[in-house]
């Protein structure tokens, strides 16, 4: 073996993949000397399988005495980048994941073929060789079928353990198996054209051909002249593909096969736009990050501006800075329901560079986009904490908007990664520039920005457009005046608006007044008041559903989910009980399951009961409801969104969804139908969240022509969380909860870890827990830490779900996974290293 050089392979198979040997090497054959490097996707053989895997590391020496050699390398371009597997390690490290989970959330769905198994059953075989009925099943599939695929099998024997019966079987020799590469599942899309062949003798070449078709055929593509996709020429003569052939052969048609792009932008029209003149504030901030965009090294800014103060101008200005040194930019939202009206912008201002990427894309979709971005076709890649992951080189700028939003946070399946972290790492591994922006920022970046880690930028005031903008809106919205002001130390075109008043509604005070209804009579007067005006409105509450729960007023019995521990929503329209962890359904009932009285009363309120309500007080508004019941689909949440823009809504009710940097014009009030649920969950960043969801909501209200207030219902009036909100008072709150969070050592002082077991057995769960409470207890003990850094074990708040018991150990560690990492944890348990909940 001297001479030849080694590599290290992470090989695509889970069950091989473990934190303590991540990789395995492999030599390189002659063949491939000088052809492979780190990222190369390669197949290997591995015991006696053969497995799709992908090079790490090249060497000249070997860590094992004995080598196999690798067998081929799949795709000539490399499918990662350097900075990728050196993101991936840090993932892997930081989050205690396997290195192979890492990389796989970087490559498209079906880059790399399958290993599979190919079973043939030997015909002489007794027919009583069976022993157990899974083994007859796959005996009798075998004999019906032929030789089958275990794919094909495991479809055909659903429910049935045909894995260890084959193994018994084949043990015995009366099957056998063979061991196969399926190739990869994603490839180019291949487009069919016709097109017509001008010198052809037509009445010659048609004689004999009786169909309607021919004639139609030929004049249409006479008329298109040049090559058609062949689905247009079925659309427009109602042929099919076998009378396209026959033109064929007879040389009146040319068919031509080539090679297209799935872009799911193709066929969006983007109106080019020009930069604005920045405002006074927006001067201060971009000049900042002009620096250090043109440093070309590994700077952050935390971008704090109130809702529509102009962050994403600065995101804009970043991305041509970006652009005009020959890098590219990443830009994330947090949720693919923001990711059409992000995308609108930064083609408008870069038109033919933008690329969208998300799980609601089809995988031909997703696999073409992140084609585009390896070969260089795209310069920005919009999309959700998974578009992190896109091979676009050279990085020059990361954006995340609204940094705060817990999405960036993946919880399942491992590995839990935050996304805001991972881009911190990959800026730093490819000396990009990162912008953290929001209206509300999560303490640990502002607290990171406070102690000088990150640069930190405000814009306080809300600049809601220019002129000429302003009366484009006017003349499409038919709104005669505005209230907006004239900057005085601004652009004489910018024009701005004060953030909306906020009115708090003290819920106690309403009941004592005899107002029992869902809406206090300030939230009423406000509704009868904008809905007079023809203009629009946001009803917001974060609950699904009619009713939060059904009691029994006779025995107090609450109607819970048989397989979680959580009480069962009532649904209106569908008369049905769903519980909204496992989806368990269940009829309503008419009398108590316990005691038999009829005394069923529904307590709680969901955004169904808020509609039905709207409509019997204001039986002539245009209402629709955004929630997860009534968008289930990327293209729900888009409809949704683009009917209340156009007017075709007056009220717009939701859940969070509704909170998520939406930019609508016509909004003057939104309503808060209740700020407590947020409040009360026993979780350390409950205040936190309330906060702002409340603010961000808020901020819905007044972006448009028409100025805006809102209205906050809540049982606790003076909550810091909800005065502060009201108050638009980001640093009082932010002074008040960072004390909190010091004095009782939570993030950001403290990093935490969670770990969660869950088992169908509630003995086993909880003695698994005390199990390794004990052996955390004693590393603790070891290091000099105090017993206190260990919360638990105990149940959380969910303590059942999905009929599997849960119990919970929560570490505080300057770092957790380190810790963590010295400490034998057994399989079933959940690590959650930084968690952004710990109910």
């Amino acid at each position: 073996m001297d001479g030849s050089r080694f590599v290290e392979v992470i090989v695509f198979s889970p069950a091989e993949a473990s934190e303590d040997k991540p990789a395995f090497t492999y030599h390189l054959p002659d063949t491939l000397q000088g052809r492979l490097k780190a990222g190369s996707l390669v197949t290997v053989p591995f015991g006696r399988r053969r497995l799709y895997g992908v090079v790490v590391a090249l060497s000249d020496e070997s860590p094992v005495p004995e080598t196999r050699p690798v067998e081929s390398l799949v795709d000539p371009t490399s499918v990662l980048t350097p900075a990728q597997i050196a993101l991936a390690r840090w993932m892997a490290r930081e989050y205690l994941a396997s290195l192979y989970e890492c990389l796989k959330l970087m490559l498209p769905p079906g880059v790399a073929g399958h290993a599979d198994v190919l079973l043939t059953l030997d015909h002489q075989a007794p027919v009583d060789a069976v022993n157990t009925d899974a083994q007859a099943a796959l005996l009798a599939l075998l004999r019906r079928r032929g030789p089958l695929r275990g794919a094909q099998v495991r479809a055909a024997l659903r429910g049935v353990d045909w894995r260890a019966a084959f193994e018994q079987l084949a043990r015995r020799g009366i099957i056998a198996s063979e061991s196969f590469l399926a190739p990869p599942r994603a490839r180019p899309k291949q487009a069919c054209t016709a097109q017509i062949i001008p010198a052809a003798d037509e009445e010659t070449a048609l004689s004999g051909l009786r169909s309607d078709c021919y004639p139609a055929i030929l004049k249409f593509l006479r008329a298109e002249g040049g090559p058609v996709d062949v689905s247009w020429v079925y659309a427009e003569t109602g042929c099919t593909l076998y009378h396209l052939k026959k033109l064929a052969e007879r040389e009146l048609v040319a068919l031509e096969s080539k090679k297209v792009w799935r872009d799911p932008l193709a066929d969006q029209i983007f109106v080019p736009t020009e930069p604005p003149p920045l405002t006074p504030d927006q001067i201060a901030v971009w000049d900042v990050v002009k620096l250090q965009v043109a440093s070309c090294k590994s700077q952050v800014s935390l971008l704090h501006g109130v809702t529509g103060s102009g962050k994403t101008e600065i995101y804009l200005r970043a991305v041509a800075e970006v652009l005009g040194q020959g890098r590219r930019a990443i830009i994330l939202v947090p949720e693919i329901s923001l990711t059409p009206q992000t995308v609108n912008r930064f083609a408008a201002r870069f038109p033919g560079r933008v690329a969208v990427l998300h799980s609601a894309l089809t995988d031909g979709e997703r696999y073409d986009t992140w084609r585009r971005a390896r070969a260089g076709l795209v310069d920005i890649v919009v999309g959700p904490r998974s578009a992190l992951f896109s091979p676009l080189s050279p990085l020059g700028l990361i954006v995340l908007d609204e940094e705060h939003d817990s999405s960036y946070k993946q919880e399942a399946p491992r590995p839990r990664y935050h996304a805001r972290d991972a881009a911190l790492e990959l800026a730093r591994q490819t000396d990009a520039t990162v912008i953290l922006g929001s209206a509300t920022p999560s303490l640990e970046s502002y607290h990171r920005a406070q102690r000088g880690e990150f640069n930190l930028l405000t814009m306080p005031r809300r600049i809601m457009g220019h002129t000429r903008r302003l009366r484009d809106l006017q003349s499409r919205y038919h709104v005669s005046q505005t209230r907006y002001q004239a900057l005085d130390d601004g652009p004489a075109e910018a024009r701005y608006m004060p953030l909306p008043p906020v009115q708090i509604v003290d819920l106690r005070a309403e009941l004592r007044a005899g107002n029992r209804s869902i809406f206090s009579r300030a939230l009423q007067r406000a509704l009868d008041e904008s809905l007079g005006r023809g203009e629009q409105a946001i009803l917001f509450l974060n609950r699904r559903g009619t009713a939060t729960f059904v009691l029994c007023r006779d025995c107090g019995h609450v109607v819970r989910c048989p397989h979680c521990d959580v009480p069962l929503t009532y649904h209106g329209p569908r008369a049905s009980l769903v519980c909204h962890h496992c989806n368990h359904r269940e009829p309503q009932p008419n009398h108590c399951p316990q005691c038999g009285s009829d005394r069923i009363r529904y307590f709680g309120l969901g955004t169904e009961r808020v509609e039905t309500t709207v409509r019997n007080r204001w039986p002539d508004a245009r209402i629709v409801r955004w929630d997860a019941d009534t968008a289930r689909t990327h293209a729900d949440h888009s409809s949704i969104l683009q009917r209340f823009v156009d007017g075709e809504a007056d009220l717009l009710i939701g859940t969070q969804m509704v909170a998520k940097g939406l930019d609508l014009p016509l909004v003057t009030l939104v309503g808060v139908i209740s700020a407590d649920p947020a409040l009360n969950l026993p979780d350390f960043r409950s205040g936190e969240r309330a906060f702002q969801l409340l603010a961000q909501v808020a901020g819905r209200a007044g972006r448009g022509l028409l100025g805006g207030r809102v209205v906050v219902q809540t049982y606790h009036p003076n909550h810091y969380a909800i005065a502060a909100a009201a108050a638009h008072d980001y640093a009082g709150f932010a002074a008040q909860e960072l004390a909190f969070r010091r004095e009782q050592g939570y993030p950001p002082y403290r990093r935490l870890a969670k770990l969660v077991y869950e088992d169908a057995s509630p003995t086993r769960a909880q003695s698994e827990a005390e199990g390794l409470a004990a052996a955390v207890r004693a590393a603790l003990a070891r290091r000099g830490l105090p017993e206190s850094d260990l919360i638990g074990p105990a149940p959380p708040f969910f303590a059942r779900l999905r009929g599997r018991y849960r119990w919970q150990i929560i570490l505080r560690h300057a770092d957790p996974a380190e810790f963590l990492r010295a400490i034998k944890i057994h399989q079933g348990w959940r690590v959650d290293v930084a968690p952004v909940s710990v109910l």
